[in-house]
């Protein structure tokens, strides 16, 4: 780590400590009745990249919104498109998204013509369906839609019982958010519709329908880069949200 970032992160952490402090008036007392406790534990904080390639690895996967757009073919010049990454270590991978200009410069540039034009606002198609994902990835989906409540209900409806989801979502506490916020401004992408919590994200995968098996925070890094100190101590303020729930119902589609 070069010098600058190392002092750029001392600071970060001396300046969360005492943020920490003297706000913590703010959750006690009357306060402390609107607190929600993660309902899973061994909460951490990973490289997003990493811990989506390993949760894939050896599954048969379906991978939504793939593409990237409008950055596919940079994100496939650079060699860090999430879907190359993760397509060496999976058995079978299958993209999905719903734009057909971005599909065809996927498949131009790479060769992999294994991709389906779909909406998931609407209805999966029959190759989806039969091709039986064991793992569904969600990855910096569900924030660009007006309506992601209709795509987990259709979502639901869908798969089988016991099929896994891969969710990450931006998250309302990342730092860049926080140090927006208390410069009276908003760090967001354009095209984003919502911000996400733990608590809110398990409201749309609710547990009547989905069993919630792991919840975690995100650093939106490059494969392989490592988690710093200061990151590890306030994992709640990492950049994204990464949550793996497993359809439940009584019969199988």
């Amino acid at each position: 780590m070069k010098i600058k970032s190392k002092i750029q992160w001392g600071v970060t952490w001396l300046a969360m400590g005492m943020l920490k402090r003297s706000l913590k008036y703010r959750i006690s007392g009357e306060g402390a009745g609107w607190l929600q406790h993660i309902p899973v534990k061994n909460v951490s904080i990973f490289n997003r990249v990493d811990f989506i390639v390993e949760q894939c690895r050896d599954k048969n996967v379906l991978h939504i919104g793939f593409t990237d757009h409008p950055f596919t073919r940079q994100r496939v010049n650079d060699g860090i498109l999430l879907h190359l990454q993760v397509k060496p270590v999976t058995k079978l991978l299958l993209g999905l998204d719903n734009s057909s200009e971005a599909l065809a410069e996927y498949c131009k540039a790479t060769g992999d013509d294994n991709v389906i034009l779909g909406d998931i606002t609407d209805h999966y198609p029959l190759q989806i369906l039969t091709f039986h994902p064991e793992l569904i990835l969600l990855s910096e989906v569900l924030e660009h839609l007006a309506n992601p409540a209709k795509a987990v209900d259709i979502l639901y409806n869908s798969f089988s019982n016991g099929t896994r989801v891969l969710v990450t979502v931006p998250n309302y506490t990342g730092l860049d958010s926080l140090a927006s916020s208390l410069n009276k401004t908003e760090g967001i992408h354009p095209d984003h519709h919502w911000y996400f919590s733990p608590y809110t994200l398990c409201k749309l995968f609710d547990d009547k329908r989905f069993q919630l098996q792991q919840l975690h925070f995100g650093m939106f890094y490059l494969q392989h880069t490592v988690i710093n100190t200061v990151l590890k101590q306030y994992p709640f303020n990492g950049d994204c949200i990464m949550a793996i729930f497993s359809i439940t119902k009584n019969e199988t589609i």
